[in-house]
């Protein structure tokens, strides 16, 4: 694998080892737990994340329809961990398969579709680091929720 590449792609992993232990071991009311009807749970995150992946790196990088429905994702209901956790090991899956015969100067090359909400295609290596930061900025979102989860049902 191309060393840059390679790079992206061992900080995306240490990342989701991450996010995936600060949920490993909470129980499904705190994985479900949400500060109110207009907030995500970390289960909902989760799902949100994978199918971000599929899209912006399945999809924008590798060409892979990613046949994703954004709204779907962000649907309030409770998403079995099951689930949740094989839809992100998928797009991990989908992640390392694209990535890895992929050269910094693959990056250069306009994304496959239109990835971005006004249509324009921005470079490969773009998408990548705007999902690394996608994924950074929901990791931060997670551990608040979980922290003021712990802090809402303890005071029950």
């Amino acid at each position: 694998m191309d060393i840059t590449v390679q790079s992206i792609v061992e900080h995306l992993d240490e990342m989701w080892t991450l996010v995936l232990e600060s949920v490993h071991g909470v129980d499904e009311t705190l994985f479900q737990w949400c500060a109110g009807p207009e907030y995500n749970s970390p289960a909902i995150l989760l799902r949100h994340l994978a199918g971000s992946e599929r899209w912006w790196i399945g999809e924008g990088i590798g060409g892979v329809p990613a046949h994703r429905n954004r709204d779907a994702e962000f649907v309030h209901d409770t998403p079995r961990r099951a689930e949740v956790l094989a839809s992100v090991e998928e797009a991990r899956a989908l992640t390392h398969r694209v990535l890895a015969n992929v050269t910094a100067g693959d990056l250069q090359e306009p994304t496959t579709p239109a990835v971005k909400r006004d249509g324009t295609r921005p470079s490969k290596m773009w998408a990548l680091l705007h999902y690394l930061e996608h994924l950074g900025y929901h990791r931060g979102q997670i551990l608040l929720i979980l922290k003021m989860g712990r802090q809402a049902l303890a005071r029950r």
